[in-house]
């Protein structure tokens, strides 16, 4: 009985640590459509030397408020790469990988961190940074709207974007330092 009460609980622990944190229960709804905007296409090898087509989507454009009350856009990133990372103080996920955000942040001058605080009030959201010690920049999804729109549906979830604001891919779950710096690598140019 031990053996299986001790399997169950690996089995939950494992679910846990891959889904992330997850505060309200995802209602399955009709998702709306990711405008993409323009496309680029990019031109790939495959190994029998043909070419294959790649399509990028655009990031979806947003606009937030930041903690000094000033509304931003992703289009204001433009010219950089970003890591658009979404959390929430209450997710202790999010909580493990604010340290690592902030040390990539401070290491690496060619890519932003954006930190999208979801679903908190300013005052919240601002109490966390603090004792934290965190300085990165940060914009408030006090509706959801924006996480809904980049399909977050456990907390931290991360984008990567390039200069002229295509996605170049999503990781849903805490990231860490080496893993930040990994992916940093594999699309700088």
């Amino acid at each position: 009985m031990k053996k299986l009460t001790l399997v169950v609980l690996f089995i939950l622990i494992g679910t846990i640590l891959l889904t992330g944190c997850v505060k309200d229960k995802v209602e399955e709804q009709e998702q709306p459509p990711v405008e993409t905007g323009e496309t680029s296409e990019i031109e790939a090898e495959d190994e029998q030397g043909s070419e294959d087509e790649i399509e990028l989507q655009l990031a979806p454009a947003f606009t937030l408020t930041n903690l000094e009350g000033e509304e931003v856009s992703l289009e204001d990133y433009r010219g950089k790469k970003v890591l658009l990372n979404f959390w929430a103080s209450w997710c202790k996920f999010c909580d493990l990988e604010m340290p690592d955000l902030q040390q990539f942040d401070k290491d690496n001058d060619d890519i932003v961190v954006v930190a999208v605080n979801s679903k908190e009030d300013k005052d919240v959201a601002e109490k966390y940074l603090s004792k934290g010690g965190y300085e990165f920049d940060v914009l408030l999804d006090v509706d959801g709207d924006v996480s809904r729109m980049y399909y977050v549906s456990g907390l931290p979830t991360s984008y990567f974007i390039d200069e002229e604001g295509y996605l170049l891919g999503g990781i849903s779950g805490a990231l860490n330092y080496e893993q930040m710096m990994e992916i940093l690598e594999s699309i700088r140019d």
